[in-house]
């Protein structure tokens, strides 16, 4: 993959992945925009360890056992 298919991506179309990337559904091309603006960006970095932080707190609250519901598995 090279760098022009990396191009620089905002804070707004990177904060609407977050969900996806954290849940490892993003495609590689998209994963790797998510990690190349997470390396530059302390604020995207910050919102996507509130999100990681506030999932596990919903999972440990809900008695979640870290399955992935049938629909949802590949």
């Amino acid at each position: 993959m090279n760098r022009l298919m990396l191009e620089h991506c905002s804070c707004d179309e990177i904060g609407v992945r977050l969900s996806e990337y954290l849940d490892e559904e993003l495609g590689a091309l998209d994963r790797a925009r998510v990690v190349l603006h997470l390396s530059a960006c302390p604020r995207c970095t910050a919102a996507v360890a509130s999100l990681a932080e506030l999932i596990e707190a919903v999972h440990r609250a809900s008695g979640w056992n870290g399955r992935r519901p049938a629909c949802r598995r590949r």
